[in-house]
């Protein structure tokens, strides 16, 4: 089974040594829309959920298209470097991965809280609740309620990046690291002088 980030950091001392050395690197990765290209058409969620649509996991977007009435746009998880979501988890669900620039999942740890979901400033976090079989070796002798925190990420395990950015038909989407980013604002503060002169 992929890993989605499992294997992180579990005690929140070390969590929040995690997120100190992340604001010392040079940033997390993270998706980010161009609005002016997004057509609202939700191909990037549906490539969210055929992307986690794995055993063990939920076939659940970790994005979602919002809409006004002018513009529609994928809200995901920013990867904060100083995340607010990983800072007030108590169990170290979400933690702050370094070899992948991102804030990770260990699925196994989710205890259904929704600290996270209340500390994201973004809307980008929520928690869902499956039925999971309790197995006594191969045997199933029953079932239990499973809390996953559904969030982001980056889709690290699989080798064309992000479901999403591959799939968006008219490539709104990007997949990009701290320069990228600054390139982008640049850009666009660019284009936004040039219309207004």
């Amino acid at each position: 089974m992929p890993d989605h980030g499992r294997s992180g950091t579990t005690s929140t001392g070390s969590l929040r040594h995690g997120i100190q050395e992340g604001v010392n690197n040079m940033g997390n990765k993270r998706v980010v829309a161009d609005s002016s290209r997004c057509i609202g058409c939700q191909t990037c969620m549906a490539a969210c959920i055929e992307a986690h649509d794995i055993p063990g996991n939920i076939a659940a977007p970790r994005l979602r298209v919002t809409r006004t009435y002018e513009i529609s746009a994928p809200v995901a998880c920013h990867h904060c470097e100083d995340a607010p979501c990983a800072k007030a988890c108590p169990t170290g669900a979400l933690f702050f991965d370094p070899k992948n620039h991102r804030i990770g999942v260990n699925e196994d740890n989710c205890i259904g809280c929704k600290s996270c979901v209340m500390a994201c400033p973004f809307g980008a976090v929520s928690v869902a609740t499956t039925q999971v079989p309790v197995l006594m070796g191969d045997v199933r002798v029953g079932s239990q309620t499973k809390s996953f925190v559904l969030k982001c990420d980056l889709c690290v395990d699989r080798p064309g990046g992000p479901a999403c950015a591959e799939a968006c038909p008219t490539k709104g989407l990007t997949l990009v690291d701290e320069e990228r980013l600054a390139e982008l604002t640049a850009e666009r503060a660019r284009a936004t002088i040039e219309n207004e002169a």
